[in-house]
């Protein structure tokens, strides 16, 4: 008996490891805070290959790249009212100063960034990024609109007024990979 629950816990933390770090972790919840007038929502899930999502990258001319072990299953929600799609919620993580930083990004039916919200950030400037003139950054962005955020030479820049660059930056590569693996990826159901 004594070896049955050990192999049993084994084998229950090992599919642990395999949960994807774009999952949303309280659906309900998080989709309430980015659409407060969502009715429904529904969620697919797709395995992304990293040579289909650095080939589609690589179309923007955007000095981003995916690794292989951040792709595999994504998920991603439809949020909607009682008639419309509302709009996307998919969620990306990045390392950050102090751990991963969890980003679930609230999207319009035609891919421009609405919202978002942390699941996980840590730091002081956490509280900062949540802040509506922070938010302003990202606001209404779409694919096209990535590119603002590099400078010649393929560097982010962040703007002077924000405080730490680095989440910053961490939040400019989430969106930049969001925004494409959301248009590559996924029709948009209307």
């Amino acid at each position: 008996m004594k070896w049955l629950l050990i192999i049993a816990s084994v084998l229950l933390s090992t599919n642990a490891y395999g949960v994807a770090f774009c999952a949303l972790r309280d659906p309900v919840a998080q989709i309430k805070t980015l659409y407060p007038n969502y009715v429904a929502y529904e969620s697919e899930v797709r395995n992304i290959k990293a040579s289909q999502a650095n080939e589609r990258l690589s179309k923007t001319g955007l000095p981003v790249f995916l690794h292989a072990k951040e792709i595999g299953k994504h998920t991603l929600f439809y949020i909607r009212d009682a008639q419309d799609l509302l709009g996307l919620v998919h969620v990306r993580s990045e390392p950050g100063d102090w751990g991963l930083v969890e980003i679930a990004w609230a999207l319009n039916p035609e891919g421009e960034i609405v919202d978002y919200t942390f699941q996980r950030c840590r730091g002081g400037f956490c509280a900062e990024a949540e802040e509506p003139e922070f938010r302003e950054y990202f606001k209404g962005l779409s694919t096209a609109g990535l590119s603002q955020f590099f400078n010649e030479t393929g560097e982010i820049v962040p703007p002077k007024a924000v405080l730490n660059q680095n989440l910053y930056q961490t939040m400019v590569l989430s969106a930049v990979k969001t925004l494409v693996l959301t248009d590559a990826f996924w029709q948009r159901n209307d």
